[in-house]
């Protein structure tokens, strides 16, 4: 039976010019399916027992391959690592302090890429990062 999310990646691939492979779209499967803005290391966690060929460079490789095509935006939340995200519309991220999850949040996002500000200076990229304590670990500290 076919997949569309298998499909969907396939597409995606193809319009930014990366050749898909057995490891490419099963990557951006789970990068389009499991939003949370994962590290190489648990993508590779995730998918090593679905493809016993996968290595580690492999994965570190198609995510540079994906960035430089444009398929995925960097999160640089945690300086620790890089984190990866499939979604690359203009959106914010929060990062829990207490549990070190990143989520995507429901912020209202000022498109200020390729305009100027005050200063002159031309805007050519926009991250909103916050930090704080995520609803969940709240709930488990009352």
């Amino acid at each position: 039976m076919k997949n569309p999310m298998t499909d969907k990646a396939k597409e995606i691939l193809k319009a930014h010019g990366v050749q898909p492979s057995i490891q490419r779209i099963k990557i951006l499967e789970f990068l389009l399916t499991q939003r949370i803005h994962p590290s190489a290391d648990e993508i590779y966690r995730a998918l090593a027992s679905e493809l016993p060929t996968l290595s580690k460079t492999t994965v570190y490789n198609t995510i540079e391959s994906f960035l430089k095509a444009g398929i995925l935006k960097p999160v640089r939340i945690d300086s620790r690592e890089l984190r990866v995200d499939a979604f690359t519309e203009p959106h914010a991220h929060f990062r829990c302090l207490n549990c070190g999850r990143v989520y995507d949040i429901e912020f209202e996002m000022v498109n200020l890429v390729g305009k100027h500000t005050k200063e002159g200076h031309l805007v050519e990229s926009e991250e909103l990062y916050l930090e704080g304590i995520c609803s969940d670990c709240q709930k488990k500290r009352m």
